[in-house]
């Protein structure tokens, strides 16, 4: 009887070695807390497919939680990264043995927090996208950093089995400002079209928070900080600036909401360089900014990784992020 005793306490050890409780799931031991709605058509894209401009449909995975609430909870839009090429919300980056988290594992974390997430496809570069030009003009684009990125763009696109880029080539430049411009674009019909369902999602509608990694970070600022479009707040993991000027566009009277910005010890170039832009801007115009980094890392890494930042404290990614989401808009009301 001991034995066996013995032998199903340390089954129950491996398993709870194998499969950890999530960091978050200590707010409710109830799991799960949310429900996931996958493939929400948001919108529609132009691309060019086989010489034709057609529209496709643009998607998002929902993930909202279960528990009833009397008041509006705030909502977070989160937005890929892949160098505007490739993956999807649902795509977990493996480079090198070191994984990154993808949106939808994010919005996994922030809908067991008590918000509703939207994790959001749009157009990428080997689509042909067709941006529209509407809200900005041809003075408010800035693609002078495309070089930095270039090296790992054409590494990403060698792994795809496509051809190098050539910021040299007006085609090949043209395609690369094309992408991240329809990327922004993309995430602007997003937050309109989420803002508009906000009844439908229990949502408060001017409690609305953009997030992303690299490519999606990028996207993420040119929408807030670029398009002005109003919502609460923004995070970005690793971005940089490339498609609007927003060193330019970001004044004492613009709407610019407060920014979170985060990168790692080892990261990759464009980050680098345009991080301390941003927060020498943000200093002149009197924009909220807080920033923190990741020691011992490089471009890619997950959220539980440790985030040091100049107050001295030390949270992990999530925790930060949520952190900050809670200054901006409040704490979700998760269990009322």
């Amino acid at each position: 009887m001991r034995n066996s005793i013995a032998l199903f306490a340390s089954i129950c050890l491996c398993f709870s070695m194998w499969f950890p409780v999530p960091a978050f799931a200590a707010k409710n031991p109830s799991l799960p807390n949310y429900k996931v709605t996958p493939d929400v058509t948001y919108g529609q894209g132009e691309i060019v497919r086989e010489g034709e401009s057609v529209l496709r449909d643009l998607w998002m995975d929902v993930y909202e939680p279960l528990a009833k609430t009397k008041s509006l909870r705030p909502a977070i839009i989160f937005t890929f990264g892949g160098s505007f090429h490739r993956g999807s919300p649902r795509t977990t980056f493996d480079v090198g043995g070191v994984q990154d988290t993808s949106a939808g594992d994010y919005c996994q974390k922030f809908a067991m927090q008590g918000y509703v997430c939207f994790a959001i496809d749009y157009r990428l570069m080997p689509e042909n996208p067709v941006p529209s030009g509407d809200g900005y003009t041809e003075d408010d684009i800035d693609m002078t950093k495309v070089g930095l990125t270039l090296p790992g763009v054409n590494k990403i696109r060698a792994s795809m089995g496509l051809g190098p880029l050539d910021i040299d080539d007006p085609k090949d430049l043209k395609l690369m400002t094309d992408g991240v411009l329809s990327a922004a674009e993309d995430l602007r019909t997003a937050v309109r079209h989420i803002r508009k369902s906000a009844r439908i999602y229990n949502i408060d509608p001017d409690s609305i928070v953009l997030g992303g990694f690299s490519a999606g970070a990028i996207t993420s600022l040119n929408v807030a900080h670029g398009m002005h479009e109003p919502i609460a707040g923004l995070f970005m993991l690793s971005g940089s600036i490339l498609g609007l000027d927003i060193l330019k566009m970001v004044t004492p009277a613009s709407a610019s909401p407060p920014i979170l910005m985060l990168q790692s010890q080892m990261d990759l170039e464009p980050s680098i360089v345009s991080t301390p832009m941003l927060m020498e801007r943000y200093q002149e115009v009197g924009v909220p900014y807080e920033f923190a980094w990741v020691p011992a890392s490089g471009h890619y890494y997950t959220s539980g990784a440790t985030s040091l930042a100049g107050d001295g404290s030390r949270l992990s990614i999530e925790q930060r992020i949520v952190q900050f989401i809670e200054e901006v808009v409040g704490e979700s009301p998760s269990y009322e």
